[in-house]
């Protein structure tokens, strides 16, 4: 009995070995074919992983410069209140020294108008002495 079923072992290798050889093309094909396909799956499966690996970089990149943007405005608008506070104390110092020079301005017109209706000669002196010029008497 074991005689007979190495003899149909043989012989199916036998058929096996002559199938290969007369479709020998066809078989190198099919197994090209399979290792072309498995080949390409796994390309594509290393082309999505670095796909999705660069989608989720993109996606920290994004959000990085969206928290770098927020704290750009942030101070933007830290140093525009600054600003508008430096402006309102600087029109503040205005206005009180433009006050402060008009109530200047009319102190020496009173005084003027007092030297000049009652102290002529102190009136030349205070004018020779600021601008510097000569009085010459008419």
């Amino acid at each position: 009995m074991m005689a007979s079923l190495d003899c149909g072992g043989t012989m199916l290798k036998k058929r096996i070995f002559e199938f290969a050889l007369k479709n020998w093309k066809a078989i190198l094909i099919v197994l090209l074919l399979l290792v072309i396909t498995l080949k390409t799956r796994y390309d594509y499966h290393l082309m999505e992983s670095a796909y999705v690996t660069m989608i989720d970089s993109h996606q920290t990149q994004i959000e990085g410069l969206k928290e770098i943007h927020k704290k750009e405005i942030e101070e933007k608008q830290l140093l525009m209140e600054s600003f508008l506070e430096s402006m309102a104390n600087i029109e503040e110092d205005y206005e009180r020294t433009l006050a402060d020079l008009e109530t200047e301005r009319k102190k020496k017109t009173r005084e003027y108008t007092r030297k000049f209706s009652e102290d002529k000669e102190g009136l030349i002196t205070d004018i020779e002495t600021t601008l510097g010029l000569k009085y010459v008497s008419p």
